[in-house]
Parts: structure tokens; sequence; C-alpha cells
């Protein structure tokens, strides 16, 4: 019988997927875990419960979130139903439902970009919207609209985008006022018919306008599929029959931008509900142009990602250069400055990108982290300096089975935390540190329904459905319950205490003094403790594990998975922890630890059974009481059976 003392040291592999549980050979065994609920990895190696979650305030019909970064901290726009609501300083000062035309369903796919105090919104279903900030109390919702050319003229010419989508061969010819030559300019103000060569005209177009030969007339009539009466809004070359015509980008008939951001001080938009893989650039300077002119370097850009496949962009985002991204491929638009004779636009990977919501990429250090199209994988698009050229590596490889169904995704730059709000409510939660080579994912769950998540001022925020309510809660390590509110009064110890309506008629835990816990129901917003104390915080309990993977240790017949093994003494080294639960084969067990809690140092217990295979964990934590708790590492003495 040998005996062996293994010491894990780091938990930086996270939790990982079952199915590597025959890949001894992987490092990650040596620093992974089978199982990590409600706990946070330190890029360090511990691994500790997760902060609990302070109520912020009450969001009615909250979906999703966007930053508006400011001087004094900014706003938290957050979309709903039909509705815009904006939270600042844990109040909502101002609603907006005028001018808002997205519904529910709608705001899975929405898409966003900061101009100023403007945040740009569209859908490719949807028209869309201007967000005009006067102050944090004071928004508005507007039509995008474009430029015009000054011109003295009832009807301004607008600079937005034109295409044509009849087939090529459809022409157009203008039935010309009495007395008119083919070869006569039109003059602005004729009011005049145009006849097409194929039914190609909608009721939708009625109001459009339309581009011939580069000069544009107004729809004000649809006669039929081949007939519309226009106004003519700039002088017409001539009257001769053509087929240099289009019609706008976008429109009712035609769909709406998909994805919209910046770039060398140009708005670029990314694709459209009949367009999807059509780029467009404004001019330089000037968000709202989009005439192309005659090709000089300021003027707006347009182009097709052209391929074999179709590409459809889900979304434009500015990194080290212009990345596109696809639902099957990720392209570069490289140039510097990007002009009409200087621009290169080249696919990199073929990834794809999530199809089921848009998810914008998000920059972490440099690489672009995005959802593949499979929603299981998780790529950071980094450009290689050895290939010279743009990888995707995936940063799930080893946690598959946590990345599922991803709804929203947002990174703590403080805790050095990725999170990913999955559809089913939970929260997978990955410390990133490229330098130290760590990527280690955990899950988190909560009393209720995680539903977005939020990266600013140095906070993360989430909304969080609870009860048929959404609620704005913030991450914060001074708590240990979610959705928790704290309440103090330093000078006379109370029994009584108010301000918890938003969990009324729950169960809660209450910590009184820092380590008295109580369960008690909030009735009228207030609850009462058995002993006065002078600060109470109350809120939802939670759950966290830590479970180790099956142990391996290497005797005269060298590494054997299935030898049987038993734990014969496990040692903790903890950090500031006040409670720590384990389970070492005889069932859940409270250690006592020395001293006056928070403890920091090494505690010993006993273990009970002999294990073998992955049946049975050598150890595992489970601990629902609302008080610190972090692991450094765990040695582990076992005798083997060889």
């Amino acid at each position: 019988m040998t005996r062996a003392r293994l010491v894990k040291t780091s938990f930086t592999s996270g939790e990982l997927d079952p199915r590597l549980l025959g890949r001894l050979d992987l490092k990650a065994q040596e620093d992974g875990a089978s199982r990590l609920r409600n706990v946070i990895v330190h890029p360090t190696g511990g691994v500790t419960r997760r902060p609990g979650t302070t109520y912020v305030a009450a969001v009615p019909g909250g979906l999703r979130m966007v930053p508006f970064d400011g001087p004094d901290g900014g706003e938290i726009l957050v979309f709903g139903h039909l509705r815009l609501d904006v939270v600042k300083q844990g109040a909502i000062v101002a609603s907006v439902t005028e001018g808002i035309n997205w519904q529910a369903a709608d705001v899975p796919g929405l898409s966003w970009a900061r101009l100023n105090d403007t945040l740009l919104v569209c859908h490719p279903r949807i028209p869309p919207v201007r967000l005009v900030r006067q102050s944090a109390t004071s928004w508005t919702a507007q039509a995008w609209r474009f430029d015009r050319k000054k011109l003295v003229v009832a009807y301004e010419p607008s600079l937005e985008p034109f295409h044509k989508f009849a087939p090529r061969e459809v022409s157009i010819s203008l039935n010309l006022p009495s007395g008119t030559a083919v070869e006569d300019p039109v003059p602005a103000g004729t009011s005049l018919r145009l006849t097409a060569s194929a039914s190609v005209f909608h009721p939708l177009h009625q109001g459009l306008r339309l581009m011939l030969q580069g000069r544009q007339v107004r729809i004000f009539s649809v006669a039929s599929g081949t007939e519309v009466d226009v106004l003519v809004i700039e002088d017409l070359v001539d009257g001769a029959r053509t087929v240099d015509w289009k019609e706008p980008a976008f429109s009712d008939l035609r769909g709406f931008p998909t994805s919209v951001g910046f770039h060398q001080n140009r708005l670029v938009i990314g694709g459209s509900r009949d367009l999807p893989d059509q780029i467009w650039m404004s001019k330089t300077g000037e968000p709202f142009d989009f005439d192309l002119g005659t090709g000089l370097d300021d003027e707006a850009l347009s182009f097709r990602l052209a391929a074999e496949r179709r590409h459809v962009v889900s979304s434009v985002f500015t990194g080290r250069q212009l990345q596109v991204f696809t639902d099957v491929g990720e392209w570069v638009v490289k140039g510097f400055p990007l002009t009409p004779t200087s621009i290169q636009v080249d696919l990199q990977t073929s990834v794809g990108s999530y199809a089921a919501r848009r998810i914008p990429p998000l920059d972490v250090d440099g690489a672009t982290l995005f959802v593949g199209a499979t929603g299981r994988d998780l790529r950071e698009f980094l450009f290689a300096d050895t290939e010279q050229a743009y990888q995707a590596a995936d940063l799930a490889l080893l946690s598959r089975h946590l990345m599922q169904a991803p709804a929203d995704i947002a990174f703590d730059q403080g805790r050095r935390l990725l999170l990913v709000v999955r559809t089913d409510g939970a929260l997978a939660a990955v410390t990133l540190d490229r330098n130290s080579n760590v990527v280690a994912w955990t899950l988190l769950t909560t009393d209720g329904s995680f539903r977005a998540a939020l990266g600013m001022a140095g906070q993360t925020w989430l909304l969080v459905e609870r009860a048929g309510s959404t609620f704005l809660e913030r991450l914060d390590e001074s708590v240990t319950l979610d959705a928790a509110r704290s309440a103090s009064d330093d000078t006379t110890p109370r029994y009584g205490w108010t301000g918890f309506g938003h969990l009324e008629g729950r169960t809660v835990s209450v910590v009184a003094d820092g380590s008295r816990i109580y369960q008690r129901t909030v009735a009228g917003g207030q609850l009462t403790v058995s002993q006065a104390a002078n600060t109470v915080t109350a809120g939802l309990g939670y759950t966290h594990e830590v479970e180790a993977l099956p142990l391996m240790a290497t005797t005269a017949r060298g590494l054997t998975p299935d030898l049987p093994y038993r734990p014969v003494r496990l040692t903790f080294r903890l950090l500031e922890t006040s409670a720590l639960t384990v389970d070492t084969g005889g069932g859940p067990r409270a250690l006592a630890l020395p001293g006056t809690p928070p403890f920091t140092g090494d505690v010993a217990t006993r273990a009970v059974g002999w294990r073998r295979g992955t049946a049975t964990p050598p150890w595992r934590v489970t601990q629902s009481a609302p008080l610190p708790c972090t692991i450094l590492c765990v040695t582990t003495e076992i005798k083997v059976n060889d």
C-alpha cells in the first residue's frame, strides 16, 4: 500500500467539461475542478465564494443594458418593450416611450453605437432611432435623418445610401411633358410619370426617392407595379430611357441597417435586411452623408463582402482595424486612412457569429471576443505576429458544457471576469488573464434568472428577473447575498428594520452585525431580528460548491486512474474565511476555524472511505452560509491500494 501527498495549488483551469475526464495528460487536470458553482477563480489561483449582488432599482420589463459613460459616472440605458429607462446613481431618472419603436422580441437583435451625446440604435426590421441626451434626466428618441444637399428646391436631395434592387436590365422611361425633347434636361420641380420595363414598384415606394443617373426624384403616388408619379428634385440630365436608377437602401420595403459602428471618423453601417452583406461608410466627419460623390479620399464608401458564400453581417467593430463579423466568417477592412483607393477587405477566419441573437463583440486586452456560430464557443479574434494574420482561438474548449445558449456578455476589468448570460438564467463566469494564461470557467446561479450584464465605471451590473419583477443589481464584495440591501444604526442597536420592500413576501437570509444569521420573511418591507443589532444585511441566499477532480497518484505501476485510494487527511489553506463546510466522505461538516473570523491559515480534517475512479470525489465543499470563504490550495494525503 502506497502513501502519497498531493497538493492542489491552483484552480486556474476552472470547471472542466466531463468529456475531459479521460484526458489524464492535460495540465488542466492539475489546475481544474469537477464542479465550481457560485465561486470565482482568482487569476492568482485561489477560488472564493462569489460576490453577492446589491439591489439598485426595479426596472419594469428591462431586457438589455447599454452603457452611456460620462465624467460623473454616466448612465445605464435599460431597453424594454416599447420603452427606455435611464438609471443613474441607483434610481430611474428618466423614462422614454415616445419615439421608441422596438418591441420585446426586437431587443435581442438591436445594435448600437455612440456619437457624442447621441446613441444610434438599429435593427433590420424597424426604422433606426437616435437617442439624444440633453441631460441625465432629459432624453428624446428621434428617427434617423440623413443629411441633405443644400439646394434651393422644395425637397433637398438626400445623402442616404441608394441601391438597385431590381434586375440590372430593368429600365425606366420618363413620360415627358408635351414639347420636351428626350435629349433636353428635365428641370427640378417638374411632375411626371415614370414607367419601368418590369413590375418593380410596390405601394411602400410611396414617399421614397429614386435616383436616375445620379439625380433624385420623389415618388408621391404609385399607380401600378410599373408606373409611379414623381416630383423631380434635381435637374435630370435628360429624359432618355435608362437602366441607371436606384432606390433607397433602407426603407419599410427593403428593411433597415443591421449593425452600426464608427471607424476613422466615419459612421459604418454593416448589412441590412435585404442587403445582408453590404457595408456602407459615411463621408469622413459627416456621419449622415453617404453620397459616394466622385471617389475623393474623404467621400463615402460602399462595398459588398465578396466571397463564394453569402455572408450575413452581424456586427461591425473597431479594433486594430475595422472588423466585420458575419454568420460564416470574420473580415478585416484595412487601410489608413481608408479611402476608395486604399481600402482592402480580407476574410481572416471562417468561424461565424452566433445568429440566434445579436451579442456585440468585446475588446479585452486588445483581443476581440465574440460568440461563435454554434453558440457553444467563445472566440478570441486576435492578430498573431507569427502568422501575420488574425486567428480565432476557442476560450470555451475546456469547459464547453458551461457555454450554452448565450444571451449577453460583459467584461469586468477589475475582477478580470467575463460574464456570459445564458438564456436559462444562469451566468457563466470566466476569469481571463492572457499574461498568466488563465481561462477559468465557473457557473453562477441565483434565486431567479440573470437576464443581462454590463461592465461600466469599474462595476458590474446585472438585470435579474425575480418573482415576476426585474431588478437592476450590482456585484458587490461587501455582501454575500443576492438582491441584498444593508441598513445600519451606529448609535442604538435595533430589532426592527425597514427598507426591504423589493423582497416583499420573500423568505430572506439576514446577517446581523456581520456574523449572526437569521431566516426571516419580509412583511410590509420590514423584518425583525432576535437580538438587537447595529447593522443588518438581508437578501436571497445561494450555495457555493467546489468539487475536486478524481485523484491520480503515481505508484510503482505508473499512473493508473482506477486504483482504489483512501483520502486520509485534507488540509485547506484559507484566506479571510469565516465558514468552511466540507464533505470528506461522511457528509457535509462545518469545520471549526481557529480564533475570531475571518481566518487566514491552514485547517486540517480527517477523511473516511475508499474511492475508485470517478464515482465519488475525494472532497467537496458545499456551503449556503452567507459568509466569506476563500480556498488558496488543498493538500490531500492518500493511501493507494496498489
